[in-house]
């Protein structure tokens, strides 16, 4: 009970700084009577009651409260883009938890599907304590809002996945149509096969156990014996870990470091991680665990890496937070608690910005893809191809890459390293340089791509399951006449 009082004293103050809050992101031990089954009268809104709720949602008016709400920065939660020179935006931010949410699917052998957005339970234990969610839980606050606005004529599971389409088609990408009709879930329960990393607000049940470690794990011959191992896709009690551990939704985006006997180590760089390798780590996640092309792969992360932008530019060494930091450790994220943000005592930056916006912790990688990462642009691809990639490391310490020319009109962008894979590896490569010279190649399968991501789940785990049961979508037909809603 006093673990209970703590957290609805420390919720308090979180819906204080930041209003709504508390919608997006429910604890642990708020879900813990459901989980076993205490409260078996605990449900959500039937699947028959929300589509018959659906026909009535004003999708034009929807998508616009989502297209405002991404240019208007708030202060408890600033947008990125003024220290990139650019304007505010939260599309990049709307894109990755549209993009996390449906990436934890799961299609074992054609057969078994597991995970995806629908159910919305990244809004719950386990899932909004992975550390690949990290943060997220404020782009679910921002779109509280939006969420009582609308009320009951759209679920959660419905608005994360149309807010980073949103995101994308109002920011000048390509979005050819989005089915509704998703239903939320009471709990996270279907998401803890998936792995438990995270146990910090979950205590005294036998669900609370993180099985971080993975039993069968591997390390690439190549790769130095003191990086961390991989899980492989076989594990104990049919485990679907997400990507290569718990809390890895997709790939390791350091990739793997070489060892010093390597014929690729080079002894004066800043750090030895191996794009090639790290190529192979991208085509298992995407292909064996997610069910994806090569060229659905590149599309995806050539798209998902054009908006928006890393935060790591804050250096915690010699800080308390060194040890244990505040941004692996869900679900709220924070360096103290009830902030909703990175250190205020100056580690971070002080005064409004202490431990955001610019002070902002996430990933621990620092910096934007592309030169305006509010906008829908080409140059993932083609400063991929136009530049020589040298290893850097970002403020918070982690291994990234930035442009060898530090005058070019790149210089300001970086790379992880599953980024500059797709240039180590031929097929892949032959990819990349096709969107390079086709713009509206990679639009097209972008867009197609992104459709399957959203609409794959385990309720409906073909692409057109939705729609046949739902039968309520929208090509936006509204937005034609519209210019983007970025000035």
């Amino acid at each position: 009970m006093v673990c209970a009082v703590l957290s609805v004293g420390a919720a308090q103050m979180r819906g204080d700084d930041f209003p709504a809050y508390d919608l997006g992101t429910i604890p642990a031990w708020q879900d813990l009577p459901s989980l076993r089954g205490d409260h078996p009268d605990a449900q959500v809104m039937s699947k028959a009651e929300y589509h018959r709720k659906l026909q009535s949602l004003d999708v034009e008016h929807l998508y616009n409260a989502i297209a405002t709400l991404m240019t208007t920065s708030k202060p408890y939660w600033p947008a990125d883009g003024p220290q990139d020179g650019d304007v505010s935006s939260y599309a990049g931010l709307f894109a990755r938890l549209a993009w996390h949410c449906s990436g934890s699917f799961r299609m074992i052998n054609d057969t078994h599907a597991a995970g995806g957005c629908e159910g919305a339970r990244q809004r719950h234990w386990p899932e909004n304590e992975w550390r690949d969610n990290t943060n997220l839980d404020k782009a679910r606050g921002l779109l509280a809002e939006v969420k009582l606005q609308f009320g009951d004529h759209i679920s959660w599971s419905d608005l994360m996945t149309f807010a980073g389409t949103v995101a994308i088609k109002a920011s000048g990408g390509p979005a050819n149509k989005f089915c509704f009709g998703r239903v939320d879930d009471v709990n996270g329960e279907r998401s803890i096969p998936l792995g438990v990393e995270g146990v910090s607000q979950c205590h005294g049940s036998k669900f609370c156990k993180s099985n971080f470690e993975c039993p069968n794990s591997f390390r690439w011959p190549e790769q130095n014996n003191t990086d961390h191992a991989r899980c492989k896709i076989e594990q104990p009690e049919q485990r679907l870990q997400a990507s290569h551990s718990v809390g890895l939704i997709y790939v390791y985006p350091e990739g793997p470091e070489l060892k010093t006997t390597s014929q690729d180590y080079k002894p004066y760089w800043v750090h030895n991680r191996s794009p090639r390798l790290s190529a192979l780590e991208v085509r298992d996640t995407f292909k064996d665990r997610m069910g994806w092309t090569d060229r659905e792969t590149v599309a995806l992360i050539g798209g998902g890496h054009t908006l928006g932008r890393t935060h790591g530019n804050c250096n915690l060494t010699g800080s308390k937070w060194a040890e244990d930091p505040y941004n692996n450790i869900g679900p709220y994220f924070e360096a103290m608690p009830g902030s909703l943000r990175g250190p205020t005592d100056g580690t971070c930056g002080t005064g409004r910005e202490a431990g955001r916006g610019n002070n902002t912790v996430s990933s621990g990688f620092e910096g934007p893809w592309t030169r305006s990462p509010s906008r829908w642009t080409y140059d993932f691809f083609d400063a991929l191809l136009s530049e020589e990639w040298v290893p850097t490391k970002s403020p918070y310490g982690n291994d990234q890459w930035h442009t060898r020319d530090r005058s070019s009109k790149f210089s300001k962008t970086m790379r992880l390293t599953a980024d500059v894979s797709l240039i180590a590896d031929p097929a892949y490569l032959q990819i990349v340089e096709e969107y390079a010279s086709d713009h509206a190649k990679f639009d097209s399968d972008f867009a197609d791509a992104w459709f399957k991501l959203v609409h794959r789940s385990e309720d409906h785990p073909h692409q057109d399951d939705l729609e046949k049961d739902a039968s309520f979508c929208t090509s936006f037909e509204f937005t034609v006449s519209q210019q983007t809603l970025l000035p």
